[in-house]
């Protein structure tokens, strides 16, 4: 018998799914943790800076479809070995659709952006940027193993974090502010994206040896990889408890090592699970890092409001 072809997906779910679920949840946790963080150093009321949110939660999560859709766009090939489930690649949704909702969610950020305020307009058009650097002939950053991840750690890490924060505060303060604990949070995102980097590509290396895009992963091996980028998130947890044994102003220092301390037990926990031979484990793997970055806002976000 043929086996029954796979019911088609409705306009909402290709969306979803061409934004990439993992980062619009990863996108919107940062957004509002940040933004409630603001709200605590500035004592500023949930309704009061609830528009100022919902402009910035819009424009950063049409940004995010932007970069992951141009990336499909050019990837198509790509996508139909490592990620046939995409909606390109599966014809779900057309080439010329694709490219509209690519220009689209730009045009919109940048409209969004540019009546909030600057630093807001700022995050917009460097994460636009990038992110077109990082898909798109020439530069095409994605090819080089330094170059991808100096694009995705620079949006992920340091243009949300900072630049978001300054915003919130620009907006609804008398100024922008970025107080050290934002800066620790940015380090230890920092290593969250270099990890997520190098681990995505882990499960995609016989497409991307196909298409010659020279990642981490193809040139030292899986096993080496796994060891680096497992050893930076180890370094930044053990930093971020000893941060709130030593004492980190505007942070509750109990809540915050030991929160970070049983994040790093869940990143001994689904390393241990780990099998080489067993390719499944290492998409798990990648996914269950994914995780790790959105309860890094949350226990973060959770020590300072308990300050």
């Amino acid at each position: 018998m043929t086996p029954a072809a796979a019911e088609p997906r409705g306009p909402l779910a290709v969306l979803v799914a061409f934004g990439r679920p993992h980062t619009l949840i990863g996108t919107t946790l940062a957004t509002v943790v940040l933004w409630a963080m603001a709200l605590a150093l500035l004592d500023v009321g949930v309704l009061d800076g609830l528009p100022t949110l919902v402009v910035t939660l819009v424009a950063a999560l049409a940004t995010n479809v932007f970069i992951v859709g141009i990336n499909q766009m050019t990837d198509v090939e790509i996508d139909r070995i490592n990620k046939p489930e995409l909606p390109v690649a599966a014809g779900d949704l057309s080439v010329s659709a694709g490219w509209s909702l690519v220009g689209g969610t730009a045009v919109l950020a940048v409209v969004l952006a540019a009546f909030s305020g600057p630093y807001l307009l700022a995050a917009i058009v460097v994460g636009l940027l990038v992110g077109a650097a990082y898909s798109l002939p020439p530069v095409r950053l994605k090819r080089f193993h330094l170059g991808a991840a100096a694009a995705i750690t620079s949006v992920r890490a340091v243009v949300v974090n900072l630049l978001l924060f300054a915003h919130f505060t620009d907006v609804l303060g008398n100024g922008p502010s970025v107080p050290r604990y934002v800066w620790a949070l940015t380090g230890m995102v920092l290593g969250l994206t270099i990890a997520i980097a190098w681990f995505k590509d882990v499960p995609d290396m016989v497409g991307d040896a196909r298409h010659g895009i020279a990642t981490l992963v193809l040139r030292l091996g899986v096993r080496r990889v796994l060891a680096l980028g497992l050893g930076i998130l180890v370094a930044c947890y053990v930093s971020i408890v000893a941060a709130g044994i030593v004492g980190l102003d505007g942070v509750n220092g109990p809540a915050l090592a030991v929160g970070h301390v049983g994040l790093l037990g869940a990143t001994v926990a689904i390393t241990r699970r780990i099998h080489l031979s067993d390719p499944s484990t290492l998409v798990v793997f990648y996914r269950d890092i994914w995780r790790l970055f959105f309860a890094e806002y949350l226990v973060f976000g959770a020590a300072v409001l308990l300050a």
